[in-house]
């Protein structure tokens, strides 16, 4: 090649290049029109508006719509962008074709209709995957710093910022396949999606990764019709509270849950969720079962069967939002925060811990239905006896109706002791037994209408804080050793007996007895459920009937005061009466 023609082809490319670089503003003419039609095809989109278009072919070719007004054909999906730019295959163009390699729209705003009653990205995702399912190919979508609008009517149920997500190109009946990250909640997600667009059996698969979420599911969607999801689910989450208030669902009962694990055998149908297999860890605490969540007519429903080895069922409770049992609490109950959602939940594990007591082969449960809480112990075993107990509350026209169940049989308070220091005062064998029922609207309410029974029966033990034998064998050998701290020690004794009633709030003893090797003590008097404070009086006497002390049991349950009468009599059993030792008795 000569020099002149190097020169002339250089100048050429030279020409070209310029004129590639160059960016044409085009009239809404025929190219512009033949590229809507292009976008459209490859996008599911139809164009309404836009402001201008540009053609440039360097460094690749291109058209750019401006401020682009667009909607799916039904209009479920609708929005507008700042900008829509289509890069051009190169190959159809040379020979006068339009064809895109893929479609970008920056910083769009995307409206998406959902029902007025929807709750949950289930009902919000479904409009716009049941619209890209119709498409049976598309080109590469890339989406860049956009938001997304969910919307009923004028009303916006939520937004998704900060969307960027590549949506690959499909050919025929391929599936659809996306990836990228957003923000939604104020909480920034990664996700990737491989969802089938057509029936029988296909792979699908789904990962999200968020500060509050781990999730990745690999299966199959099989159909048509209503589909069914089958695969293996991973799920963890730091916080289980944390992560279903992402989700919008409030539950006081979510409190009770940390951190979680669950892997599990998932099938996903319409309204549906089965975890079969599944392999749960809360805070470390293995439990293996199956678990099944369903929607009946809009209200959440979780069910399951669950087993393992060890649970700390204190940790669970003490997570709870539980109000002080408190009459000087004035505010309503409301009950429907306990029970919005419908739970059937029954657990068994070899071994439990309960604020520190550790019991052995526990079988508990939760059962919840709008307006009806209930929970409790089928069985446990503690410290070589058994413990049960059940609460029930139930909305009622005067309020709240409770009902508490307690028992405990041959339990060894001894042992039971050395994990629960509140009851190191007392020890022995025996069981205890609690019936409750009441209603109200606040607790003083409640209380003050409680009924029912209390009993307890223990043999070969001790109670710590007093030495009443003591007490008897100084009296009986010089009362000026009463004065002597008694207050201190422990008083063993052979059999403990009490029982009561509990009517409109007040506990009233009908049979307290105590007996030792030396002594017998006779209790009676009252308690209020609402004060929580004691009235009570007592008679220590020796076996052999010749002395007899007056006591006083009185102040708050939480820590009353044992106190001699203060204006006792010292006197044999049935004497009319000897000198009498107020002043000694009443210092």
């Amino acid at each position: 090649m000569t020099k002149r023609a190097a020169f002339l082809a250089f100048s050429l490319v030279v020409a070209i290049g310029l004129l590639g670089v160059q960016s044409w503003n085009l009239a809404l003419g025929r190219v512009e029109r033949r590229a809507i039609v292009a976008i459209e095809e490859r996008t599911g989109f139809v164009v309404r508006s836009l402001e201008r278009a540009e053609i440039a072919f360097l460094p690749l070719p291109r058209i750019s719509l401006s401020k682009v007004v667009f909607s799916q054909r039904d209009g479920t999906v609708a929005g507008e962008a700042l900008r829509v730019r289509g890069y051009l295959r190169l190959l159809p163009l040379l020979t006068g074709r339009l064809s895109f390699d893929r479609v970008d729209l920056l910083a769009p705003q995307i409206d998406v209709a959902v029902a007025a009653e929807s709750d949950g990205l289930t009902d919000w995702l479904a409009p716009p995957l049941a619209e890209l399912e119709k498409l049976r190919s598309q080109g590469r979508i890339v989406i860049r710093s956009g938001s997304v609008f969910l919307r009923s009517g004028t009303a916006i149920q939520s937004i998704v910022r900060d969307v960027n997500l590549v949506i690959d190109e499909r050919e025929q009946n391929e599936p659809f396949s996306l990836a990228g990250s957003f923000k939604w909640r104020g909480v920034p997600t990664d996700v990737s999606l491989l969802w089938p667009v057509v029936g029988g059996s296909a792979k699908a698969a789904l990962s999200a990764a968020s500060p509050l979420l781990k999730l990745r599911f690999e299966g199959t969607r099989s159909g048509p019709g209503e589909p069914v999801v089958t695969g293996m689910l991973a799920l963890s989450t730091p916080s289980v509270p944390g992560l279903l208030d992402w989700f919008g669902e409030k539950s006081r009962l979510s409190a009770a849950l940390g951190a979680l694990t669950l892997n599990a055998d998932l099938q996903l149908k319409p309204r549906e969720a089965s975890f079969n297999n599944a392999v749960a860890s809360l805070d470390g605490d293995r439990l293996d079962g199956v678990v099944k969540l369903t929607d009946v007519d809009g209200r959440f429903a979780l069910s399951g069967t669950l087993a393992g080895a060890s649970l700390d069922l204190g940790r669970l409770i003490d997570r709870l939002p539980l109000p002080a049992i408190d009459a000087r609490d004035t505010s309503p109950f409301n009950l429907d925060g306990w029970t919005g959602r419908d739970i059937d939940l029954r657990i068994s594990v070899d071994a439990a811990r309960l604020n520190g007591a550790r019991l052995a082969d526990v079988a508990t449960y939760v059962l919840v239905k709008k307006g009806r809480f209930e929970t409790g112990l089928l069985r446990a075993s503690a410290y070589g006896g058994t413990v049960k107990g059940r609460l029930l509350a139930v909305s009622a026209p005067t309020g709240v109706d409770v009902k508490v169940q307690a028992g405990v049989d041959k339990v060894d308070f001894g042992r039971a002791a050395a994990d629960v220091p509140r009851l190191a005062r007392l020890t022995g064998t025996g069981g205890f037994q609690l019936a409750l029922d009441g209603a109200g609207r606040t607790f003083d309410e409640l209380l003050g209408a409680m009924t029912g029974r209390a009993g307890i029966n223990l043999k070969q033990g001790e109670i710590g804080g007093v030495a009443l034998s003591e007490l008897l064998r100084r009296a009986e050998r010089n009362p000026s050793l009463l004065l002597r701290d008694w207050r201190q020690g422990k008083t063993p004794f052979d059999a403990l007996a009490a029982n009561a009633g509990i009517a409109n709030g007040l506990l009233v003893l009908t049979d307290a007895q105590v007996s030792g090797s030396n002594y017998r003590l006779n209790l009676s008097g009252n308690a209020s459920l609402r004060s929580r404070l004691l009235d009570m009086r007592a008679t220590l006497a020796s076996l052999n009937g010749s002395l007899r002390l007056p006591l006083l049991l009185t102040g708050p349950v939480d820590a009353p005061d044992l106190d001699l009468e203060s204006e006792a009599f010292l006197s044999p059993t049935g004497s009319t009466g000897t000198a009498a030792v107020p002043a000694l008795l009443g210092r």
